[in-house]
């Protein structure tokens, strides 16, 4: 797909599937550009304009099988220098050639019932080439082009000459176009070419089934019919009329764009993050030739999409920011496109008897606003969109940049950590959307942005031969199980996570842990990840990350370092050796040789054969490694691990992508480094504990010792700078500390989640999420049970519950769990009673029914899930309490 922002390779002819766009009125000093780029068409003879319209359709992917640069077979060219050939780009080899002949055919029936050939190349494993079809689609889409730019010329200078060369093209197009066979053209498949005419139910799904375009997203000509419009009143189409004996004007509109338009209209459509653009097309059409219908069937399909394929806090359903900043774009612009329409007198649509005068989407579908917004917000503070799912890593602006802060996501599932200054603010994101579409294996992934950089990277979008290892759950930062890619993911099969806590009350300790288990549905085990941001002052920032796994043998937990630049990895605590690969013994590896093998990111340990100079050694517990990433000489985060016994350390580097700037036969140029740790569970349990400290220099944590005081309890020991941290995870009974790092007595923590920091000055800070809390000596930090009531109502902004005692804070974060455990997360605004109940106003749209009669919990919008039972809405609160006052000064 195209992508606002990404470069495309070099082509001889652009073209972009999307809205047709009358842009900013010309002027007369646009007339010289116009005829330098009309030149060469004008110095032509109509005669030779009609002769090079392509007589049949032609396909846009074909490869250069000379060479293996560019990416996804569009490496050929044409030029009207050489209006019969085309050649490659990056090679420069010229097709027809003798090396590659055209020595086969496909014939067919055209719609019409003629005969049509396709010659082609066939390489040795039976793929076919269609050079000349090649050609003919790169001619179709520059004579449209040229058509566009004829008549553009003539809206300028009012030469009828320009707008008869214009309709010569028109006209062309519109005698051979219902005779242009339908085709399938996508990269690295076989071409089929439709025998005879098609029907629309025997259209492919997704618009594949085409005919102009290599899309039917894209088979309205939209240049042609820009061109028609503007040389309408020209006079030029009633002299081509007269010389021809047929009426031009009727054989444009209905053999070429009515056509066009039927079937297109006639597509099942899915409402993707295409159809918009699609959309606009036919409205352009339907006012050109007065047929409102158009109008009404795309105007139904918008407001079915706005309510249907979002999440409830309004983020796009692909969860893709690149294909959501489309798709709200084209959006927007759709709903600019028929801004003030007006049906024609007495119409009413046949469909749904509806009739529009001063049409205005704009203010019927605010939820556009907040989707925006949304999008805005899943920045990096350079303004690159967090690179998650498929998304352009150069996907960058700072237009609509917001101010560091902490957030989530709650439908989408992300939720991003940031402390430190704005100026240089540290953001830890961590993602849990499932698989709709454009997304990765990648359910509990983790970025670290700091120091103005993508420090822990997700490598984002391609369309390159390596695919596949961008999709990979190993080239995401988490845990990978026996070798395999977590499941792909769909409406029927998700793989969303499920957030089990998030605290973002205070800034000096936040916490997220969410639940990846539907990741790994055939696993069945845990796979679970705790994430605590902690801000102690004086310059300490880092994050505890506590990744839970069980299920399968082997388990390996995965960090990658910067993809933009070149990157190393320094260890300490452990003697590294050479190792191989990591690929189980027998199994062959070869890399991808074309985009069209994405699938063998699923095929198990096939990602790891991306892994390459590696190194590694065994771990000794007592003994904590510390790797340090880098770029360049500088350092950018610094990990220490608290591995458990028999776990082994692999470093080496991997394919970074981004720098090969989409070409194939740049990507083993550039590399990003990498860590593994792996624990052979054995069908039991792991816990990976690491430290993760954003550092420009030698960094402020000294040590980290890690201490297990009953069963499943994490207890951490930082020491960092002038500071000291007790960590504590998981601690459901009260629990003694015996650290001998906190300058008091008898320390006990029972809860979730508990920090307690001190520094040179004494006691600084106890932080305590989850029933229970601290005691410190004589001293009592408590914080409160969890809060769970019963749903008994859903309002228009609001959710009332029953059976709490106390009620959330404003950004406090609320969970409604079902009964068959999914759950649904919301953002609090306020509180306040509804008589025996609370009623909790939420940031998100509460677009859910709920039945008590029937028992039923249904989401109106994306993914429509219904569920049966009772809904439970569920609360943590946290409680962070200064000590400095018990500091006390020397005399």
């Amino acid at each position: 797909m195209f992508i606002a922002g990404r470069p495309a390779l070099r082509l001889a002819v652009l073209f972009v599937v999307g809205l047709v766009s009358t842009g900013t009125p010309l002027r007369a000093q646009d007339r010289d550009r116009l005829l330098r780029e009309t030149a060469a068409v004008r110095a032509m003879s109509e005669a030779e304009v009609i002769a090079l319209v392509p007589k049949q359709s032609g396909l846009q992917y074909v490869d250069c099988p000379n060479c293996e640069a560019g990416r996804q077979e569009r490496q050929l060219v044409w030029t009207l220098e050489r209006p019969d050939e085309v050649s490659c780009q990056f090679c420069k080899h010229r097709y027809p050639s003798a090396k590659y002949p055209d020595d086969k055919s496909v014939v067919v029936k055209t719609p019409l019932g003629n005969e049509a050939r396709f010659d082609y190349w066939e390489n040795e494993s039976g793929y076919r080439h269609f050079f000349k079809a090649r050609r003919d689609d790169e001619v179709r889409r520059y004579l449209a082009s040229q058509a566009r730019a004829l008549a553009n010329l003539y809206s300028v200078t009012k030469d009828r000459a320009h707008a008869r060369r214009a309709a010569v093209i028109l006209d062309r197009f519109a005698q051979v176009f219902p005779d242009w066979c339908y085709h399938f053209d996508y990269p690295f498949q076989q071409k089929q070419i439709y025998d005879g005419d098609v029907s629309p139910a025997e259209y492919r799904l997704g618009f594949r089934t085409a005919r102009w375009n290599w899309w039917a997203y894209g088979d309205i000509p939209t240049e042609l019919l820009r061109a028609y419009e503007l040389i309408r009143e020209s006079g030029v189409l009633a002299e081509l009329s007269k010389e021809q004996g047929v009426d031009v004007v009727a054989r444009i509109e209905n053999d070429l764009l009515r056509n066009a338009s039927e079937q297109v209209v006639n597509n099942r459509d899915e409402l993707s993050n295409m159809s918009p653009g699609m959309w606009s097309d036919l409205v352009r059409v339907g006012q050109t030739l007065k047929e409102p219908r158009y109008v009404h069937e795309v105007v139904r399909r918008y407001r079915h999409l706005i309510a249907t394929k979002f999440f409830y806090d309004g983020t796009w359903y692909e969860g893709a920011p690149s294909y959501g900043q489309q798709t709200v774009n084209a959006l927007q612009g759709f709903a600019r496109t028929v801004r003030g329409y007006s049906d024609p007198p007495g119409f009413v649509d046949a469909v749904d008897q509806t009739r529009f005068d001063n049409l205005n989407l704009e203010d019927e579908t605010p939820q556009l606003a907040r989707a925006r917004y949304l999008l805005n917000r899943l920045k990096f503070p350079n303004g690159r969109a967090v690179p998650v799912h498929d998304t352009w890593a150069n996907d960058r602006s700072r237009q609509g940049l917001m101010p560091p802060a902490s957030y989530v996501l709650p439908a989408l599932g992300h939720a991003c950590l940031t402390s430190g200054p704005a100026e240089t603010p540290t953001e830890w994101h961590l993602t849990w959307s499932g698989g709709y579409g454009h997304s990765h294996a990648d359910v509990l992934g983790l970025l670290l942005f700091s120091g103005n950089r993508e420090t822990l990277s997700d490598l984002g979008y391609t369309h390159t031969a390596y695919r596949a290892w961008t999709i990979a759950s190993a080239a995401h930062n988490l845990v990978v199980i026996d070798g395999k890619s977590q499941a792909s993911g769909s409406q029927r099969s998700p793989t969303d996570g499920s957030l089990l806590t998030l605290d973002t009350r205070h800034p000096q300790v936040q916490v997220v842990r969410v639940d990846g288990g539907r990741g790994y549905p055939k696993v069945g085990g845990k796979y679970e990840r705790t994430l605590v941001s902690v801000d102690a002052g004086a310059g300490v920032r880092y994050a505890v990350d506590v990744f839970d796994v069980a299920g399968g043998n082997v388990h390996d937990y995965f960090l990658h370092g910067d993809a933009d630049s070149a990157g190393s990895i320094r260890i300490s605590g452990v003697d590294l050796k050479e190792r191989g690969s990591l690929l189980p013994e027998g199994q062959k590896w070869k890399a991808p040789t074309n985009e069209g093998q994405s699938g063998r990111a699923y095929e198990p340990y096939d990602a790891y054969g991306f892994l390459q100079k590696l190194q590694s050694g065994l771990v000794d517990p007592g003994r904590p490694p510390v790797v340090e990433f880098r770029v360049g000489d500088q350092p950018t985060v610094r990990v220490t691990l608290l591995a458990e016994p028999g776990s082994e350390l692999v470093v080496g580097e991997n394919p970074a992508i981004r720098g090969a700037d989409e070409d194939d036969a740049q990507l083993g140029k550039f590399s990003r480094p990498f860590m593994m740790l792996r624990h052979g569970a054995m069908g039991g349990a792991s816990r990976f504990v690491a430290v993760l400290e954003p550092t420009a220099g030698p960094g402020m944590i000294k040590s980290v010792r890690r201490f297990e005081p009953r069963p499943g309890v994490l207890v951490l020991d930082v020491e960092a700078g002038s500071t000291r941290q007790v960590i504590v995870i998981g601690a459901p009974v009260e629990t003694e500390i015996m650290t001998g790092a906190i300058p008091a007595g008898r320390v006990t923590f029972r809860g979730d989640v508990g920090v307690l920091t001190a520094d040179e000055k004494g006691m600084a800070f106890a932080y305590s999420l989850g029933e229970g809390g601290w005691n410190i000596e004589n001293r009592r930090i408590e914080s409160p049970a969890p809060e769970k009531g019963l749903l008994v109502r859903i309002e228009d902004d609001a959710i009332v519950v029953n059976g709490v005692a106390t009620a959330p804070l404003p950004n406090d974060v609320i969970r409604l769990v079902t009964e068959d455990g999914w759950v649904y997360p919301f953002t609090v605004v306020s509180t306040e009673p509804a008589g025996d109940s609370l009623r909790i106003r939420v940031l998100e749209t509460t677009a859910m029914e709920l039945d008590t009669a029937k028992k039923t919990f249904e989401l109106k919008c994306f993914p429509g899930r219904m569920h049966q039972g009772a809904v439970s809405v569920e609360w943590l609160a946290s409680q962070l309490d200064d000590l400095s006052e018990t500091k006390k000064e020397p005399n």
